[in-house]
């Protein structure tokens, strides 16, 4: 038995095949819209209450300067706007002497370490051992809880871990610093 439209002598139909191309091009368009073709969407996402909305929600957790409300209610002393400036300062030191110095200033100030790994990695390098102990003590930490792999961290920081290894005068530091060399 032959098919409907089928010419027996060729066995093919009267229906042309769609070549690739336009296989492709129908794919992904359905029936019904999506959220960019609603141009009532469209108009929301360009206005401006909405830009200002979603940048206040960018710097909530980027980490940038909160909202006005947000900031009364969170940070009404205005704390951690001067601990992201002092931070910030940290970075614009003249040469190590002057960056160690300001490092001291900061720790006293601010005593908790921030999660920042390029600032834990230049820890490694400071002068004071308490100092470097403390960074070391964070970073474990970090890695204990997932936070310190190897795509995220500085590509120095082995460096400064072997380094510890070899010039450190504390045999504990040593040990550490090889135990989290190893875990990277």
């Amino acid at each position: 038995m032959a098919g409907k439209d089928k010419d027996d002598d060729t066995g093919m139909t009267g229906r042309r095949k769609k070549t690739w191309r336009e296989l492709d091009a129908g794919r992904g368009k359905s029936k019904y819209n999506s959220r960019q073709d609603d141009p009532g969407q469209q108009r929301i996402e360009r206005s401006a209450s909405y830009e200002k909305y979603k940048a206040a929600a960018d710097s909530l957790f980027t980490g940038g300067e909160l909202p006005k409300g947000l900031a009364e209610t969170f940070d009404p002393e205005g704390k951690r706007k001067e601990q992201k400036t002092a931070f910030a300062k940290l970075a614009q030191a003249p040469d190590r002497k002057a960056w160690a110095t300001m490092v001291i200033e900061y720790l006293e100030k601010y005593p908790e370490l921030p999660e920042d790994l390029y600032f834990l990695d230049s820890l490694l390098d400071h002068p004071k051992d308490r100092l470097v102990d403390k960074a070391l003590g964070k970073l474990e930490g970090l890695q204990t809880e997932g936070k310190l792999t190897k795509e995220k961290t500085p590509r120095s920081l082995e460096q400064r871990l072997r380094a510890l290894e070899m010039t450190s005068m504390d045999d504990e530091t040593k040990v550490r610093a090889k135990a989290l060399r190893s875990k990277l």
